[in-house]
């Protein structure tokens, strides 16, 4: 239901009744119409509040027939997005570093770049709060320019992250369920699983699905995943890299919690005195390889 970009004269009609001042017709003054028109439009954004709320909880519901959700920058903002960032150079929309189309995201951390409690960061958020058990595709494609810092520090640049079901896990401080690791030139996935209902500490089991070494950097890398977010033996990831499917795993997944992780992107590392720059494009969720594939030709 949209909201309608003007109200019609709610005054009385030439021919009305009340027009003609026939007997049981009410008389409308001028201030009684203001009062009324301002009644409508109350009422018109409330239907409108009601619609966008039940859209809302309908999206898990329809995931599986939904069309994918596309956040590639090509308006020329983070449109979608939900930053964590400390400065204007944190996260950038730009033109002359890109995988396809006429823009890309540039992500910048810099020595004390702390925009909460926890670690040194710039990310942007695809906040989608899939139940439990659903299964997922994401694409996206990831730069490291050749200055990239060749050094042993922690350093993630793409995340499926976990949110906690209550405060003990909060406090636990879980490692994401799943993750791009970039360090001293090696590139890695992660997985971190774990079936216990609440964990008080951060001891799920982890295993690297991938390790390339020598990473090229200065060259677009496509990233395709298929994924079933369950703590049970049914989850399910494969990965493709650049086309070829270099992930096949099937086991526990993630977390024993109500949602599944939800994609976060930028940088997230231990603070040290270098500056880290990545670049980041082509980001889809979606429900086949064809929906999400940043190779594919639309």
């Amino acid at each position: 239901m949209g909201i309608p970009t003007r109200i019609s004269d709610m005054g009385a009609n030439p021919g009305s009744p009340a027009a003609r001042g026939e007997a049981g017709a009410i008389s409308v003054g001028s201030e009684q119409v203001m009062v009324f028109r301002a009644f409508g439009i109350v009422l018109l954004l409330l239907a409108a509040a009601v619609d966008l709320a039940q859209a809302a909880r309908e999206e898990p519901r329809r995931a599986g027939t939904a069309a994918p959700v596309v956040r590639d920058f090509e308006s020329g903002r983070l449109d979608g997005w939900v930053p964590q960032v400390v400065a204007p150079y944190s996260v950038t929309v730009v033109t002359d570093i890109v995988r396809r189309g006429r823009y890309a995201a540039r992500f910048e951390v810099r020595q004390g770049d702390r925009p909460g409690s926890r670690g040194y960061r710039a990310e942007l958020q695809d906040i989608y709060d899939a139940p439990a058990g659903a299964e997922l595709w994401y694409g996206f494609s990831t730069y490291i320019p050749p200055d990239f810092p060749i050094q042993k520090n922690r350093c993630v640049i793409g995340q499926w992250w976990a949110p906690p079901d209550n405060k003990t896990e909060k406090d636990a401080r879980r490692s994401p369920a799943l993750a791009h690791r970039y360090e001293n030139g090696i590139f890695r996935v992660t997985l971190r699983f774990s079936q216990e209902k609440t964990q008080s500490r951060n001891d799920g089991r982890q295993r690297v699905l991938l390790e390339v070494r020598n990473f090229p950097r200065g060259t677009w890398h496509d990233s395709v995943y298929r994924v079933r977010w369950s703590s049970g033996d049914d989850g399910i990831v494969e990965g493709w890299l650049d086309g070829t499917k270099v992930i096949d795993y099937r086991g526990s997944v993630g977390y024993n919690d109500r949602r599944a992780p939800y994609f976060k992107v930028g940088l997230y590392r231990d603070d040290v005195p270098e500056t880290y720059v990545v670049h980041f494009d082509e980001y889809r969720r979606g429900h086949s390889y064809a929906d999400v594939d940043p190779a594919a030709k639309r």
